[in-house]
């Protein structure tokens, strides 16, 4: 069977892109794993995922990403609260960590973890979590982080 050069490409840059997005994934369950292994050293209950906070985190990761910077707020002044409804999430006490430039969820969790405002993030009163992450090797950092914490609410039927 001949392969033209343009459908061999193609392939091949799919292959690079299914790579690509299996490393965020794992990266984002590494970063969940690690998080709530933190916790538990803590003897606090460990977060579940949300997909929607996840979601949000993606935003904020992104955009780090496309504009070469680390901060919670976006760069069009979102916050994570707003980023984290405008995904759909309809809970309580949204905050965000974010980090770059480091290459493992290990390494992004042990400075977390000497920083104050993280550790209230991770260690708080939050339920749920939802970890963004982006690998652009043609920015300064590389690898972007963004975790959003937050509680769910409470439905009555």
């Amino acid at each position: 069977m001949v392969i033209g050069m343009r459908n061999l490409m193609a392939l091949a840059c799919a292959a690079l892109l299914a790579g690509a997005q299996a490393q965020v994934v794992n990266f984002r369950q590494e970063l969940l794993d690690a998080v709530n292994a933190e916790r538990k050293a803590q003897s606090l209950d460990p977060f579940c995922l949300n997909e929607l906070l996840m979601d949000a985190a993606q935003v904020q990761a992104n955009d780090m990403a496309d504009n070469n910077f680390i901060k919670s707020a976006g760069s069009d002044g979102s916050t994570p609260e707003k980023r984290a409804k405008a995904q759909g999430f309809d809970g309580a006490l949204v905050t965000e960590v974010v980090g770059a430039g480091y290459r493992s969820a290990e390494s992004i969790i042990a400075a977390w973890t000497k920083s104050a405002s993280a550790k209230k993030a991770i260690f708080g009163k939050f339920t749920v979590m939802g970890p963004g992450y982006t690998f652009d090797k043609t920015k300064k950092f590389v690898h972007f982080w963004a975790v959003d914490f937050a509680q769910v609410r409470a439905h009555s039927n």
